[in-house]
């Protein structure tokens, strides 16, 4: 089944082929200017809310619900008052049902679905605030209270606590033509020139014409966003968009041209202004929460890779084929990785081979001792900064050659400080990224329970995600193509923090 594409592919009034530039509210034509309506089929996105003053949510008409999302014991006073709260539910008298619920709470402190009525049922925000996070601290993958939580700050439509298919999904749509986008210029506020670079010692964009330092493009706060949160965010779209290039509009020369949709920063060939892409019309991607600056250097970078080649690997290979390289170019280039942090229970399960009943003794007294075939033990556990690269190209395998990044060291994101090397837009969505993520802390999960120094024991061990948060962040890569005498090509990593290069496999040329 094909995506249906949103703009058509001829112009009804000239004929003009795949013609269409989508700007935000209306599709145009580059050859006559023909205008057509944009139908999208997406929501309107809900109005922000300050998330120290979040607005009250009207008080719904509510259906009662017995069920219980709480596990373990509870204490049956609580059960009972929960159980007079849903009566009145049924009868519509919501605020006897709210004081059935605060009793509930008071024989029960950390009853979680009375904590959610409560929730539902006031009209004061703070408090409905209060309970939500009450109950996310108990539990924070409980659905109902995230749903609710972020239609209170305004991160959710509303209309998605009355969804009527909760397993729905966004509809993957192509835009079929240019996308219109809005851009940041990185030109300089003093004298305009467009030589703006990063000054890693003070974290400011600086001129190199005129020496002026932008303190405003220093970066921000890094802040976490659940998975949960976001992938909730993700079912209320009706459609997710698929485009292929966007619209580039230079605000200081005129200039049009079109860009691939994974660059997210690019200089203009005409004036030489650097623009850095805020968000497209079809608001189809995320920007990033931060950015680690390069360290080493170009001469540097040099270095490692013409170490590299003179390694043994590499003069083993020249016996066999002409490697020796002719010219390179390197580049720097932030690449994105979204970085996850977990909390999980480990499942561990030991089955032994040497089971049985045995004697002992014990003071003159002989004690019967069994070995139990099948044991379990669930261990708390947790795993931070775990990066997975978010785009498709370079391979994973060539981009894992060049060693771990240290997060610590990011700043927040500021499009400012792109100024001096562009930037790559991810290809790959926190949602796939999230399941390579799963698979890494599974193996590393694996390595550090799995051993047991006892012979005749086989370990098994299961993972079970408790909590996961993302960021996605741009990391500093150059990017060396290395043109061989024979007239190969290969490329190589190196990792701008630390130096760590990685080499790629040669090209023959076709």
């Amino acid at each position: 089944m094909g995506i249906q594409p949103l703009v058509p592919q001829v112009c009804p009034h000239c004929e003009a082929k795949k013609s269409f530039i989508i700007a935000s509210d209306k599709l145009i034509c580059q050859h006559c200017g023909h205008t057509l309506r944009k139908d999208d089929g997406t929501r309107k996105k809900p109005a922000e809310a300050k998330k120290s003053k979040p607005k009250a949510m009207p008080r719904r008409k509510f259906q009662p619900s017995y069920r219980l999302t709480m596990r373990g014991e509870i204490n049956q006073w609580a059960k009972a008052a929960y159980d007079t709260g849903q009566d009145y539910i049924r009868q519509e008298k919501w605020d006897d049902a709210l004081k059935a619920f605060h009793r509930a709470l008071d024989n029960e402190r950390d009853f979680l679905d009375a904590h959610l009525w409560i929730a539902r049922l006031s009209d004061d925000p703070q408090v409905q605030e209060e309970h939500l996070t009450n109950i996310l601290a108990h539990d924070p993958n409980h659905m109902e209270a995230l749903q609710e939580l972020m239609v209170l700050r305004g991160e959710l439509d509303p209309s998605a606590l009355d969804a009527k298919d909760p397993h729905a999904q966004p509809v993957l749509r192509d835009a079929g033509g240019i996308v219109a986008t809005e851009t940041q210029n990185l030109r300089c506020k003093q004298c305009n020139s467009p030589h703006m670079t990063f000054d890693h010692a003070t974290l400011f964009a600086k001129c190199d014409s005129c020496g002026y330092v932008d303190k405003e493009a220093s970066g921000g706060s890094t802040d976490l966003e659940s998975l949960t949160m976001a992938l909730l965010k993700r079912k209320t779209k009706t459609v997710v968009w698929k485009v292929g290039s966007r619209l580039l509009h230079c605000n200081s020369c005129g200039a049009e041209r079109t860009l691939p949709s994974r660059k997210l920063s690019e200089r203009c060939p005409f004036c030489g202004s650097n623009h850095v892409i805020l968000q497209d019309a079809l608001e189809s991607f995320e920007q990033p929460d931060g950015i680690v600056r390069f360290k080493i250097t170009r001469e540097q970078a040099a270095e490692q890779v013409k170490s590299k080649l003179e390694g043994w690997s590499e003069r083993f290979k020249g016996l066999f084929d002409n490697n020796k390289v002719d010219r390179a170019t390197i580049d720097g280039v932030y690449l994105p990785f979204w970085a996850f942090d977990t909390v999980l229970d480990v499942r561990r399960s030991v089955f032994s081979e040497n089971t049985g009943v045995g004697m002992t003794r014990d003071s003159n007294n002989f004690n019967a001792s069994f070995t139990p075939a099948y044991q379990t033990e669930t261990i708390g556990d947790g795993m931070n900064n775990v990066l997975i690269p978010a785009v498709t190209s370079p391979p994973h395998k060539m981009i894992d050659k060049m060693g771990k990044f240290d997060l610590k060291e990011a700043v927040g994101y500021n499009p400012k400080l792109l100024a001096k090397f562009p930037a790559e837009l991810y290809s790959i969505d926190f949602d796939k990224a999230s399941l390579e993520a799963r698979g890494v802390i599974g193996e590393e999960m694996r390595l550090r329970h799995g051993a047991i120094n006892r012979s005749g024991m086989q370990v098994n061990i299961f993972t079970s995600v408790t909590q996961m948060t993302f960021r996605l962040y741009l990391l500093p890569v150059w990017v060396a193509t290395l043109y061989e005498e024979d007239g190969d090509v290969r490329t190589a990593l190196i990792n701008g923090q630390s130096g760590q290069a990685g080499m790629g496999k040669t090209i023959k040329p076709k």
